[in-house]
């Protein structure tokens, strides 16, 4: 998605709005302004965002990802950072809407961003389907898919520290108290290598 944000920075094409944000661990991301009735939009350039509704969390943006184009318009969603440290672009989406329809290949780049976003919702709604340990491991190989550090393990990926117990159960579903004993399911069936602070995820 890096050309679309490339494209959304470009000035030769009807110059819009934007902001660079410099932001550290916790800090939140508004997508709605209800002073002037605006609604934003965020490119990440660095770092790991954890895309919320209310307390459970949908999805995860990272380098060249967006947060903010889709919303039900009835429950809160806002962006966490999740990383020590996070760069963002601030765009108002009245703004990147006007300068996509003026152009064909700005809004092909955002139509391929917008079937992302649904394929990865739709993967997930159907392992949400599925019980704790299938779900569960289901999810950290995802996760590992795309944010995934080496180790010193040849056939498994580290899971980023970032990725607490609690964002795990927020993004899953599955309650805290029934977590921890799910990873340890999955580290007895060899799935994962699971520690106190390290998850590392076979594929």
């Amino acid at each position: 998605m890096q050309a679309f944000l490339t494209f959304l920075l470009d000035d030769t094409i009807m110059p819009i709005k934007s902001e660079l944000l410099h932001l550290n661990k916790g800090d939140k991301l508004e997508l709605d302004n209800t002073t002037n009735q605006s609604r934003y939009v965020f490119g990440v350039a660095e770092g790991i965002v954890a895309v919320h509704k209310e307390e459970n969390i949908l999805d995860f943006s990272t380098t060249s990802h967006f947060i903010g184009f889709y919303t039900d318009n009835e429950s809160q969603m806002h962006g966490e950072i999740l990383t020590k440290t996070a760069t963002v672009w601030k765009f108002d989406l009245r703004d990147i809407f006007a300068k996509i329809s003026l152009s064909r290949n700005g809004f092909l780049l955002y139509n391929k961003h917008a079937m992302s976003i649904h394929d990865s919702l739709m993967k997930k709604i159907s392992i949400m389907k599925l019980n704790n340990p299938n779900r569960l491991i289901l999810s950290l190989r995802s996760l590992v898919s795309r944010f995934g550090e080496p180790s010193t393990d040849q056939e498994a990926r580290r899971l980023p520290t970032c990725f607490t117990k609690q964002v795990l159960s927020n993004y899953t579903g599955i309650k805290l108290s029934s977590l921890t004993s799910t990873l340890n399911k999955l580290h007895d069936e060899g799935k994962i290598m699971y520690s106190r602070r390290v998850i590392l995820v076979y594929a």
